[in-house]
């Protein structure tokens, strides 16, 4: 036991650090205070005694406390163990180093030596094949012909020099990738025992009664005889011919986006409180096609959408209206109001604003300032929103960077979840806060400001102008009252912004896409205002 070289002051709570034997076992002390700020490592491997052995301690300050120190035993990595791993500050002190003992009073390593002609310090950290190079060079005589290759191929030979260059300039890409990302979680089976748990006497986590272990349901197959009840046995039985749950759900679920309403209505609930399929034959016939067509959703997709359930005239009759009120039995086509992100995409895709591009990473459209900050913590790397640029503004939903707890306040007002539970089906309300959202949020604004300024650019006359909107916005163009009520207003927004010279600037300057510069700015408002009021009639935001 002792220290084989050290550089560390006692009187000063041991700050510094030491190579140290204890017991046989190479260890290593990374001081700040003793215990209380220390990093201690020893191997778990005994050294051989009565033979010289090569030993080397990597410590890098700027990693994490438990990867900062690196043992090798004659050139290879050695395994080891954490005895302090509390280390937060540093460990440099003035005071001298030493071989052999920590200060001229403490006992050093009685029974072994030092060779301190191999003895080195580095100021950066070797690799690992240099420090394997340096362990022979050390070494006896007899491995001398071997150091010199070691020699050869580490300063003379040039194509070890360049393949140590390539080396050195993919770790550094690597390091800059690891940067750049961040760590993700991956679970795995635990090894030697089942998945199990306890049942809770009534429900408190400190009360655990039973052991119960995994298995599916009851009223459902089971599991294979043999099988181990684990995730992988799990997905084989979701996706098991014999199971008639997973594609009942999955086609329900598909109906009910595309119609509104499940065919079973509690697309989250098909159990006993959920509600009973309106059409049990219709839902067994889908789920059999979903699963024999390779669990294609595309196609079931397109099968709904083509259907003439789907395609039948969504008006209401006092009859139908009567006899069907719900649209349960299908008498008419579905008409509910779009989702949140469909809203967004439709207006920016009437614009022409939309970025087709598919894939790519997250992107931060127009957001009111504050909505992350208030409930972000402050160690939190999505503290603080910082809007993009350019096409990012544009781009689909879909790629929107979503923050649970926080969601994009237009989204979360068109019934779009938080997301910090999972989510069935939406929620479908009414309120003076959409139509708010409609007429001033910026990425609306923008876009009917852009939608006008293309018209007014490719379409001569108010009546071309008003059946592009209307076509863009509606899919038809106007009726006879609808043209003449449209014809007053734009007239009354005409009026109004000459009348009021500073605002249609106000209006034009809203968005980052710069306005058209050769458009009166009167006509271009007043044209604005019109898509806009086409915009929040229902018909636009329904389907």
């Amino acid at each position: 036991n002792g220290a084989v070289v050290a550089r560390m002051d006692p009187a000063n709570g041991h700050r510094g650090w030491d190579l140290w034997l204890q017991d046989g076992h190479l260890a290593a002390h990374f001081i700040h205070q003793w215990p209380d700020n220390t990093l201690k490592i020893v191997s778990t491997e005994r050294l051989e005694p009565g033979r010289w052995t090569h030993i080397w301690v990597n410590y890098e300050a700027a990693r994490p406390v438990a990867e900062r120190a690196t043992l090798f035993i004659d050139g290879a990595p050695a395994p080891y163990r954490h005895e302090h791993k509390s280390l937060n500050d540093t460990i440099a002190t003035d005071v001298p180093l030493r071989l052999g003992a920590r200060d001229p009073g403490a006992a050093g390593v009685a029974a072994g030596a030092v060779d301190a002609r191999a003895f080195r310090f580095y100021h950066r950290t070797p690799e690992a094949d240099e420090i394997a190079r340096l362990a022979v060079f050390d070494g006896p005589d007899e491995n001398r012909s071997e150091r010199a290759r070691g020699y050869y191929l580490a300063n003379i030979d040039a194509e070890s020099a360049t393949l140590r260059a390539r080396k050195t300039s993919l770790a550094e890409e690597r390091e800059t990738m690891r940067q750049r990302g961040s760590i993700t979680l991956v679970m795995e089976e635990k090894p030697g025992s089942d998945p199990a748990t306890h049942f809770l006497d009534r429900g408190d986590y400190s009360a655990p009664a039973h052991l119960v272990s995994a298995n599916t349901p009851s009223a459902l197959p089971p599991l294979p005889e043999g099988t181990r009840p684990d995730r992988l046995a799990m997905a084989k039985w979701l996706f098991d011919p014999q199971n008639p749950l997973t594609a009942r759900v999955a086609v329900n679920r598909m109906w009910n986006q595309v119609f509104g309403t499940g065919i079973v209505a509690t697309t989250e609930d098909f159990g006993l409180m959920g509600e009973q399929p309106s059409h049990p034959q219709l839902l067994d016939w889908l789920a059999v096609e979903f699963r024999e067509s390779g669990w294609d959703q595309r196609h079931i997709l397109r099968l709904l959408v083509t259907s003439n359930a789907y395609r039948q005239s969504g008006a209401w009759t006092p009859d139908t209206a009567e006899k069907d009120p719900d649209n349960r039995l299908l008498t008419r086509g579905p008409r509910l109001r779009l989702d949140a992100e469909v809203i967004r995409d439709m207006a920016l895709r009437a614009a022409g604003l939309l970025v087709d591009e598919i894939g790519g990473p997250p992107v931060r459209p127009y957001q009111p300032d504050g909505v992350w900050e208030a409930v972000a913590m402050k160690e939190s790397n999505t503290r603080n929103y910082k809007q993009d640029d350019g096409d990012a503004l544009y781009r689909r939903s879909l790629y929107t960077f979503w923050k649970r707890t926080a969601p994009h306040p237009a989204m979360e007002i068109f019934n779009a979840p938080s997301r910090e539970v999972f989510c069935t089906r939406r929620e479908r309300t009414n309120t003076p806060l959409q139509a708010l959202v409609l007429m001033n949020d910026p990425q609306f604004v923008e876009a009917c400001r852009v939608l006008a300024e293309n018209v007014i650019a490719t379409r001569d006359g108010d009546d071309a102008r008003i059946d592009e909107i209307m076509l863009r916005l509606l899919a038809r163009t106007p009726n006879d009252v609808e043209r003449a009520s449209l014809v007053r207003s734009l007239a009354d927004f005409r009026a109004a912004f000459i009348d009021d010279p500073e605002a249609p600037p106000l209006l034009l300057d809203v968005g980052a896409r710069p306005r058209h510069p050769e458009l009166p700015p009167a006509e271009a408002a007043a044209w604005t205002l019109l898509a806009s009021l086409i915009l929040n009639t229902d018909e636009a935001v329904t389907r």
